[in-house]
């Protein structure tokens, strides 16, 4: 099975690594002095730790962030004011906390001392490793004087006198042998937080780990202030730094001692200070939504795909052909409709009509939406449901010119609706549907629930990545001008044939067509590059035709039918950059008409009702394309089939359902 992994790429790692293989950098990794415990005495050390590239004093809490591909990952180091015996040396503590998405991840207490030279040294760690919440394991913990486990150098008196020399940080044989080479102790480093000058560099490495390497920076008076891995260019940087026993509050704590909003609100949000969006927009071009971060106008259907409690779960952005008019204020603003469509295990889940518009200036506001959740087909509530003018103002869900540190809320109803966004990194790199985009933001999102989420938006696509999910392939920016490949016809074709037989268990049949189709799919897979075009797209295929493949092998009908139509699905997907998207949607149309006529005789209403709001939900997005006469006729048969469904008449949403797929014949071809 195909796997695919979503890797953040920084323009400096790039860099780096053609330096390096072009041998313009290179890490000698000289040969360390390992440390000997004969040449430690207590008597060596003192009891507090005041090197300037590491001032470990009790109270101070540095806080660092950074976005891996799992998620956005936060540490926060406490040094604390209880200390440890190791050796017979009085160690301080430093707690570090790391947290994935805010869930705690690990909890690590670290040992270190300071000798009476001023050189602070490694004693070891005793570590607590979780998962979903519960402790999992201490790999990684060892101690100086245990079983063999030696001590190391951490930070030099003077790291301008030792550049250019590689040492042990900490030494236990085939479990912790981490070294470092001193780089340079006059970097000039500038983060979010501050800029600093005659910072320490280091290069850390270790031999049980050859993919563990990383760049470390340290400023006097902090200590750590970033860390760069030099294999995935994951860089985590100091955000908040808060000095033991200080009398003055530094400017975030200053930030924090404003008032804070008033009841109603999640707690963790920013201060009123810190938002960016206390403005009143003023709309001359409202429809036109081309901000580079969400584009709206110019994206006609973005589909993002992902999974959710381990089904697969899929979403369709498409914009409407549409405008409405929204009073709020005593002013009248014209905003677009984007309809939004989630799918759960291939079953309508959730929609939305959100509505939009760009103020002048670039900003992107959001004026509300209309959400409808279901279970099996039924509406269950309309949670999340709101209106510009009638429950609230209008909330900013992109500003002009996002920066780092930017707040603003996408949703501001307390007690109804409300998201906050706060801006964490901009201008990075990930790999998307055709390689690597450039200008990538991420951002981190309060609900009302106090729950944060990780999204990423990018030029040309909009919100790229949300939850689990990652966009897949969005059109046009994604459109290809190579015909459609035979492959993908036969593809759809033969998953067809396969959903159709299932139900009358013609193996034989199915057996025959599932050959073809594997040969077609070997094919095209040879015929492209898996590795960068439409990556996800080809991992959605893998599963969906594995899953084919083993229900016909078992001759499960039910399987086989879910499996065929996930394939059909798929397919429609890679076929979206080679066609017109309403012929795209169109075929779509045409597929789950088939499988409502299929549902209403397998005798499942609720299947079939959530068959007929699929097609509703693409009707408003395709009807606009057909003959007025074509057009009439398919509106009066997905009215007919609605009320059926409602009333779980199945003979009447089958008439419905084949009446509907002979007047879309006559449009379209069906491949």
């Amino acid at each position: 099975m195909m796997k695919h992994t979503r890797k953040f790429l920084w323009v400096g790692l790039m860099l780096l690594l053609m330096l390096t293989v072009s041998g313009g950098l290179t890490f000698a990794q000289d040969p360390p002095q390992q440390p000997t415990p004969a040449n430690i005495t207590p008597a060596d050390f003192v009891e507090v730790i005041d090197n300037p590239y590491l001032p470990l004093i009790p109270g101070t809490t540095l806080i660092y962030e950074g976005m891996t591909e799992d998620g956005l990952e936060d540490i926060e180091i406490k040094i604390l004011s209880e200390t440890r015996q190791v050796m017979g040396i009085t160690a301080i503590v430093r707690q570090d906390t790391v947290y994935l998405d805010g869930e705690l991840i690990e909890d690590t207490f670290d040992w270190f001392a300071q000798d009476k030279d001023g050189n602070v040294w490694y004693l070891g760690e005793d570590v607590d490793n979780y998962e979903d919440g519960q402790l999992k394991d201490h790999a990684g913990s060892w101690e100086a004087g245990v079983d063999g486990a030696l001590p190391g150098i951490i930070m030099y008196a003077d790291p301008a006198a030792h550049v250019g020399e590689t040492y042990y940080q900490e030494y236990y044989a085939g479990e912790a042998e981490d070294q470092a080479k001193l780089l340079s102790a006059s970097e000039s480093v500038t983060i979010a937080y501050g800029a600093y000058n005659n910072v320490v560099k280091t290069y850390d490495f270790t031999a049980l780990d050859p993919d563990s390497q990383e760049e470390k920076f340290y400023a006097a008076g902090v200590g750590s202030i970033k860390t760069v891995n030099l294999k995935t260019g994951v860089t985590f940087e100091l955000i908040k730094f808060t000095p033991a026993a200080t009398s003055t509050p530094t400017a975030t704590s200053i930030v924090e001692l404003l008032p804070q909003p008033k009841s109603g609100f999640p707690t963790g949000i920013a201060p009123e200070i810190a938002r960016v969006d206390i403005i009143k927009p003023t709309f001359s071009n409202p429809t036109s939504i081309t901000n580079p971060l969400l584009p709206i106008t110019e994206v006609d259907q973005l589909i993002q795909v992902g999974h959710k409690d381990g089904k697969p779960h899929r979403t369709e952005f498409t914009l409407l052909p549409v405008t409405k008019t929204i009073e709020w204020n005593g002013e009248q603003t014209e905003v677009r409709a984007l309809q939004f469509v989630a799918y759960l295990d291939g079953r309508i889940l959730e929609t939305a009509i959100d509505y939009l518009a760009q103020a002048d200036g670039g900003a992107v506001w959001y004026f509300g939406e209309d959400v409808a959740n279901y279970e099996a087909g039924v509406v269950a509530d309309h949670e999340g449901t709101w209106l510009a003018g009638k429950d609230g103002p209008p909330a900013m869900i992109m500003p002009a010119n996002p920066q780092v540190g930017n707040v603003y809320r996408v949703e501001n109803i307390p007690g109804n609706v409300f998201e906050e966004v706060t801006v964490k990194v901009v201008n990075q790199t990930l790999e998307g549907p055709r390689g690597l985009i450039t200008g990538v933001m991420f951002v981190q999102q309060v609900g009302l629930d106090g729950k944060t989420t990780v999204k990423a938006f990018a030029p040309g696509y909009g919100e790229f990545l949300a939850h689990s999910e990652d966009a897949a392939v969005a059109v046009p920016i994604d459109a290809l001008s190579s015909p459609l490949p035979d492959e993908l016809k036969a593809l759809y074709s033969g998953a067809n044939s396969i959903f159709d037989a299932a139900s009358p268990e013609d193996w034989d049949a199915i057996s025959t067509t599932l050959g073809g189709m594997t040969e077609a799919w070997e094919a095209h897979q040879s015929a492209v590059d898996l590795g960068s075009l439409f990556p996800l797209l080809y991992e959605q295929m893998a599963q969906a035709f594995n899953a084919l493949t083993e229900a016909v092998e078992q001759r499960n009908p039910e399987d086989t039918r879910k499996a065929a139509f996930a394939v059909a699905v798929a397919t429609l997907d890679l076929q979206m950059p080679y066609r017109p998207l309403a012929e795209v949607d169109l075929t779509r149309f045409d597929l789950w008409a088939r499988r409502a006529l299929l549902d209403s005789a397998a005798a499942s209403p609720g299947d079939v009702a959530g068959d007929a709001i699929v097609l509703g939900l693409i009707w408003d997005r395709v009807g606009h394309t057909v003959d007025a006469a074509t057009a009439e006729g398919i509106a009066a048969q997905l009215k007919d089939l609605r009320a059926a469904a409602d009333n779980e008449d199945l003979e009447a949403a089958a008439a419905a359902a084949a009446q509907l797929r002979d007047l879309l014949a006559a449009l379209k071809p069906t491949n």
